[in-house]
């Protein structure tokens, strides 16, 4: 399906909530937050959680704040949510005190949204960059310019300049035979990125988790994202629930924003791998629709595939 862009916008107020989910990154938090600032033509709250992040990052967070947002609504979840009906602020600070995870601290940023009373969130990883002052505006425009789009992404370049979204699930073959990567000299590695040429918005199976507006009446109604994944799969969650919906994802690539990730900070690699496995299985027991015979070849698959990475990350603990 595809969608062309419409003028059917006139003079309208977007009620947009922004949630920065942020761990251990307050340059860039601090770096993103300055450049949505200065987003034109929304009625945008931010919403920055701090999913734990060590004492030190705390800190630098809650002194920048209080030099340039004095009169933000600061504190625990329980804390803010008692406050937000009577504090008159744009920008809101939670603390948790305990890390869930992506969907889980997401989660608490969206349920303050709501009760902001907001028309859209905007998910975005603090080491997103919006260089294009007008880019929320456009994406609700996007977002908004067709009943049965839940869930609209932009164009999101790396800093190597390449294309990280959209994309697409894996196959089954591809994921029963995850090993085939291992075996580059004999096999040609699969992408999962959807190449395209096109100018106009289009319908889309997957974008990323980084940067992505949702409706919130979407989020309402599937009770926010599914909080039994800690990392990984939540775009694939999210891809099955608004077809369950009967509504469309879909990518504007005449809308930018850059992705400042530097891959060499993203950790232990065998720990990810691990989250990533087991986020993969909950997701194909609840969500893929496969038959039992081709769920139970990629259940048994991925758990030699976890049991492998369990054992590797304890060797290099």
């Amino acid at each position: 399906m595809e969608y062309k862009e419409e003028n059917i916008f006139e003079m309208k107020t977007y009620n947009i909530a922004t949630i920065l989910l942020n761990y251990n990154s307050e340059e860039d938090l601090f770096e993103s937050v300055m450049q949505l600032l200065v987003q034109k033509e929304i009625n945008q709250k931010i919403i920055i959680v701090d999913n734990n992040s060590k004492k030190e990052t705390i800190e630098k967070i809650k002194n920048w704040q209080k030099k340039e947002f004095p009169n933000a609504l600061c504190g625990s979840y329980d804390y803010v949510s008692s406050k937000i009906d009577n504090y008159e602020t744009n920008i809101y600070f939670v603390y948790n005190d305990i890390n869930n995870g992506y969907s889980a601290g997401n989660n608490i940023g969206i349920r303050l949204a709501d009760r902001l009373q907001v028309d859209a969130v905007l998910i975005a990883n603090p080491d997103m960059r919006f260089n294009d002052n007008l880019y929320i505006k456009k994406l609700y425009e996007t977002l908004n310019s067709d009943e049965k789009i839940l869930v609209a992404g932009s164009r999101i370049v790396g800093l190597d300049g390449k294309d990280q979204s959209p994309s697409r699930e894996g196959t089954f073959w591809e994921e029963l035979l995850w090993f085939k990567p291992l075996f580059k000299i004999f096999f040609k590695p699969s992408s999962y990125l959807i190449s395209y040429e096109k100018k106009y918005t289009f319908k889309v199976e997957k974008i990323m988790g980084c940067c992505l507006m949702l409706r919130m009446n979407f989020l309402r109604d599937i009770e926010y994202f599914d909080e039994n994944t800690f990392l990984y799969s939540e775009e694939a969650i999210l891809s099955k629930q608004v077809l369950q919906k009967n509504g469309h994802i879909v990518f504007n690539p005449n809308i930018e924003a850059i992705h400042a990730h530097k891959a060499s900070e993203k950790g232990n690699k065998y720990k990810r791998m691990l989250f990533f496995t087991k986020s993969r299985l909950y997701y194909l027991r609840n969500y893929s629709g496969y038959n039992s015979i081709r769920l139970t070849s990629l259940i048994l698959s991925y758990s030699i595939l976890y049991i492998l990475y369990f054992i590797m990350a304890k060797i290099k603990k």
